[in-house]
């Protein structure tokens, strides 16, 4: 409690400090003579991290009385964990509404279960959805509001969204009909220009202030900064994607002027707080989540409840390990996009095992999380795989399999989310670095093939069943080596049941083998 005292004693010295007066309330309306200050409470990549709303709306909450206050969000906030997999993101938004969002924009993973679900979810989520640059193929016609227009207190502040164009390649299989047809686009060669029209028409309908609601982050193929520099118009953008901590950073935009960019990270590490003055000043500030002891008793009382749905499901222990399954090295970071771990070669036996293939693969974007020693629940699994991609059986040639491994491969020595962990397979990839540094090429050598034998190498001729993901075989953007492959059988389970239904298949207990990774792949850095 004293932390928050002294958050809401800084808090309201900030308000006097801006106006010179406490402000005058009359009647519950705000007085014209004084105005109340501004705070836009914001957050973004929450990725189903449900403890964190109540906090949230908790810290909103308890400066409502000293300032008019807007909630928003900057995506990423239907997938990420078991409770938004376990209700295809329903949960979520039925929690977002007791929070009482005001307006979101669309993170990529937003996309994760498909535009139709996106679409109803949409439809009951109560708060404004505003993207700018997500249109229908082939025209400028945006699928959702451009921007929205509120009334704050005595300003009118617009809120423009736009979404990352790599949406595009992470989740190509949503834009698509059954009959893989694109329906729908994120231009990356249009984003400058649609994001200004939208800010220039919220300034033509009023607005004092126009805040960019972004999912872009300082990644390819086109970040917020980008943005800011080949646009005017915009005062603040909230962003998000990266998962960056950025208290405050000023950008400076192509008339020179400055914009404040800030990212809160991921999973409500912090939430922000931007103050706008009377005289049109902007300060973002990051408050710690766990430092905040004020919590929504609504969102709270929500959140069990969904939780208590959830929880007969959830907690049903499927195995057991005496051993951590990780997605991480020996030095504690993270390693299952650029090398191989223990639980990428339980994933990728998960895919071999489950559809009866003689070679398993998995995407090391599709294995999310560690799971601790102990019993090992249902929500584990899905906390791993959370996207509920479909099971498939393809007939592959050696040669595909051999270009998937060299796309897989293709960012090393950087992390990707296509570089995959496989089963009843082995190879090695060898990066080729330049004088200076940098990598000329990456290699895929002595790929072999297990059988009744020993391992055997791969002939790029011979047909080979492959257990693997729907996103792998031909609806991601990332692996497109199996597009041409033979589909024996298609989305028979999800994933994540393919790991239940493997984890099972092991016993009670998660055999010694799998305690250390066992060798499938090697990664050589050539200087």
């Amino acid at each position: 409690m004293e932390l928050l005292k002294y958050f809401l004693f800084a808090a309201s010295l900030f308000i006097l400090s801006c106006s010179g007066k406490p402000p005058q309330v009359s009647g519950g309306k705000q007085s014209l003579a004084s105005p109340r200050s501004i705070v836009v409470v914001y957050e973004n990549d929450p990725h189903c991290q449900m403890d964190g709303y109540a906090k949230f709306a908790g810290l909103r909450d308890a400066i409502a009385d000293t300032a008019d206050v807007v909630t928003v969000s900057s995506g990423d906030f239907l997938q990420g964990g078991a409770m938004g997999s376990i209700s295809h993101g329903g949960y979520v938004v039925s929690l977002m509404n007791a929070v009482g969002y005001d307006v979101v924009t669309l993170g990529n993973h937003e996309f994760d279960y498909k535009i139709p679900r996106l679409m109803e979810l949409s439809d009951s989520l109560n708060a404004a959805i505003v993207c700018a640059n997500l249109v229908q193929k082939g025209t400028s016609t945006p699928l959702f509001k451009p921007y929205v227009l509120k009334q704050v207190g005595s300003k009118k502040i617009a809120f423009v969204g736009v979404l990352t164009p790599q949406t595009l390649v992470g989740e190509s299989y949503a834009f698509t009909d059954d009959s893989l047809k694109t329906l729908y686009d994120i231009p990356a060669e249009s984003i400058f220009n649609l994001v200004q029209s939208a800010v220039d028409n919220a300034r033509h309908d009023g607005a004092d202030i126009v805040i960019l609601l972004a999912h872009l982050g300082f990644v390819p193929p086109v970040s917020s900064l980008e943005v800011v520099q080949n646009t005017v118009g915009i005062d603040v953008v909230l962003d998000g994607h990266s998962h960056s901590i950025i208290d405050g950073k000023f950008v400076v935009n192509a008339n020179g002027d400055s914009v404040l960019v800030s990212q809160t990270g991921t999973k409500f590490q912090n939430v922000g707080m931007l103050d706008i003055t009377r005289d049109g000043k902007f300060r973002s500030r990051l408050i710690p989540t766990d430092s905040v002891f004020a919590v929504s008793k609504k969102v709270a009382a929500v959140h069990d409840s969904l939780r208590a749905l959830a929880d007969v499901d959830l907690q049903n222990v499927v195995a057991n390990t005496k051993f951590e399954l990780t997605i991480n090295g020996d030095d504690g970071k993270r390693l299952v996009r650029k090398g191989e771990t223990n639980l990428g070669d339980l994933a990728a036996d998960a895919m071999r095992f489950s559809v009866g293939a003689q070679i398993g693969i998995e995407n090391s974007g599709s294995v999310r999380v560690t799971i601790p020693a102990g019993p090992v629940k249902y929500q584990d699994v899905l906390n791993v795989m959370p996207f509920a991609n479909g099971m498939c059986l393809i007939r592959a040639t050696g040669r595909q399999i051999k270009e998937a491994l060299a796309q897989g491969a293709s960012r090393l020595p950087n992390e990707y989310g296509g570089f995959l962990q496989v089963s009843g397979l082995r190879y090695t990839a060898v990066v080729e670095a330049s004088k200076g540094g940098e990598t000329a090429q990456v290699l895929i050598e002595n790929v072999q093939v297990e059988t009744e034998n020993g391992f055997v190498a791969i002939d790029e001729n011979s047909l080979y069943t492959v257990g693997l993901s729907s996103y792998v075989a031909y609806e991601g953007g990332e692996i497109t080596a199996f597009r041409e492959s033979e589909i024996v059988m298609d989305k028979v389970m999800t994933d994540s049941d393919a790991m239940v239904k493997f984890l099972k298949s092991l016993g009670d207990e998660i055999p010694e083998v799998y305690r250390k990774p066992q060798g499938r792949i090697v990664v050589k850095n050539i200087l």
